[in-house]
């Protein structure tokens, strides 16, 4: 049996015919057998003519049962660095297509492109204390695939409109408008898990390969146009400078056959996870049903992802014969109280009366007392709560008592070591208290641990300035437009830093490095 005969076989799924010819070399390494066969050759081939495919951590796969041959290809497309996840249980999952265009680095490369067109057009939320929680849930969930091939980056979007999406390259934005109608963390880790699974099963690249003629920077300002262009049309108008009109909402609507495929992965993940996975169907029919009443008007994520009764009985029918979990603690409620604290969108009018809502009203309508009253009771019935705690040092620092702002930001930092939010607090007073040189210390010492976080560079800006030093202080104002999106004007910056002079020749590198990178 011929090489070539073992690739057809398997890609036709006759993996029989494919194991006997295998299993007669079976003691060969895997590299060796590669070589000696040639078939490493044919990998590049099968991975563009294949789905990319998943496995969750203890899922039964018939593809498992034929492990000669698919233990063969899966660590040789590792090898050649092509293989961008791990095997899917479910056989009706969609193959990719033969003629897909758009590789994983493009993939990514699109992705962070509308992360970055939407973060220079001041739609992402970037309050470090908000992202890590939304990042967290997250990661919890990307926990259960067993190999993963893509950095994901979860963010909230500035828009009151019921949505959330799945953009290339493991970039998923939720709206605050999603986040004000979710009750619980297992309801938004539903909906996260269900944009997992677009972004594995690659469904927004399928769509895209039918503009695969379309050039990166427009596609990347049409589907960034796309986004916002519901909510505000002047807004989508100037995104679509350098793009092209009259682009098709279908670029990143997914069909109903991509809403049932990304249910079934999405399932398995909450299941493998430490959420509730019925809570996928019960915010489904919640919705739908508000929907339905004239609750709760136009649900954008019903337009993008279409949801039908047949869709949510299927989904229950994948959750029979589970064991039940135990109840998490959850301080889901709290983060959803801060960010409407932070950004209270007109139109989302929450029902929630919680006495962190009220002393968070408190402090922004400038009764600092009251709301001072109220967090320290909070804080005794929850005293490892990171959001009891930073609001109340914040609402101290309201009030001008700065030393013990500082000591409530030092005893967190003792249960949450590595928390942005309160780092960069530090460092504000620090500054406050005019101790320059400690505070570019602890900046430094942050952005080790978070080089592409834009508050530290913030921060890095006004510590130089305070210190009188022109130049870094241009050097990280630069990086600070960089990674808040800005990269045309941070390239402007970085080529007057040249010009001038006054650089280390490290600090020149590193710019040198940015003007190169795309």
């Amino acid at each position: 049996m011929s090489i070539n005969s073992i690739f057809v076989s398997f890609c036709s799924n006759e993996l029989d015919k494919s194991i006997t010819f295998i299993s007669l070399i079976g003691n060969m390494s895997t590299y060796d057998l590669a070589q000696k066969t040639g078939l490493l050759e044919y990998a590049n081939i099968w991975f563009s003519s294949r789905s990319y495919g998943y496995k969750l951590h203890g899922e039964s796969d018939i593809f498992m049962k034929k492990k000669p041959v698919v233990v063969i290809l899966w660590l040789i497309l590792g090898l050649s660095g092509l293989f961008s996840g791990v095997l899917l249980a479910d056989r009706e999952l969609p193959l990719l297509g033969a003629n897909a265009s758009i590789n994983l680095k493009k993939e990514v490369e699109l992705g962070e492109g509308l992360y970055n067109k939407l973060k220079e057009k001041g739609y992402v939320i970037e309050d470090p204390l908000l992202s890590r929680y939304l990042q967290d849930i997250g990661e919890s969930l990307l926990s259960a695939l067993e190999i993963r091939f893509r950095d994901y980056h979860f963010f909230l979007v500035k828009d009151s409109t019921i949505n959330a999406f799945a953009a290339p390259g493991g970039y998923i934005g939720v709206n605050a408008g999603l986040i004000a109608v979710s009750d619980t963390e297992d309801e938004l880790a539903s909906v996260l898990a269900h944009e997992i699974a677009h972004v594995e099963l690659m469904h927004s690249m399928q769509m895209l390969e039918k503009a695969s003629e379309i050039n990166m920077a427009s596609l990347i300002s049409v589907l960034a146009a796309i986004l916002v262009g519901s909510q505000n049309p002047d807004m989508a108008g100037a995104i679509l400078y350098g793009g092209i009109a009259g682009s098709s909402q279908a670029m990143i609507n997914f069909t109903r056959a991509n809403e049932y495929e990304a249910d079934r992965v999405g399932v398995e993940l909450l299941k493998q996870s430490k959420y509730d996975p019925d809570a996928m169907a019960d915010f489904m029919g919640v919705l739908q049903k508000r929907e339905q009443n004239g609750e709760i008007a136009n649900i954008e994520y019903f337009r993008t992802h279409p949801v039908s009764s047949n869709r949510i009985a299927e989904i229950r029918a994948r959750l029979d014969n589970r064991k039940q979990k135990q109840p998490q603690l959850s301080r889901y409620q709290q983060f959803r109280d801060y960010l409407f604290y932070l950004y209270p969108f007109d139109g989302i009018h929450s029902n929630n009366k919680s006495r962190f809502s009220q002393a968070l009203v408190h402090t922004r309508n400038g009764r600092f007392e009251l709301a001072d009253q109220l967090y320290q009771g909070l804080t005794v019935s929850d005293p490892d709560s990171l959001w009891y705690k930073y609001a109340l040092a914040e609402n101290m620092e309201f009030q001008g008592r700065i030393s013990d702002a500082a000591e409530i930001y030092q005893t967190a930092l003792l249960l949450y070591p590595d928390e942005l939010s309160i780092g960069v607090r530090l460092v504000a007073i620090l500054l406050t208290q005019k101790q320059n040189q400690k505070a570019l210390n602890r900046a430094m010492k942050l952005l080790r641990r978070n080089p592409g976080a834009p508050q530290i560079y913030q921060s890095l800006v006004k510590i130089y300035g305070a210190m009188n030093d022109d130049v870094m202080r241009q050097f990280f104002e630069a990086h600070y437009h960089w990674y808040s999106g800005n990269r045309e004007l941070a390239r402007t910056q970085f080529k007057a830093l040249l010009s001038q002079g006054g650089l280390d020749a490290s600090n020149e590198l590193r710019v040198k490095e940015k003007l190169d990178a795309k």
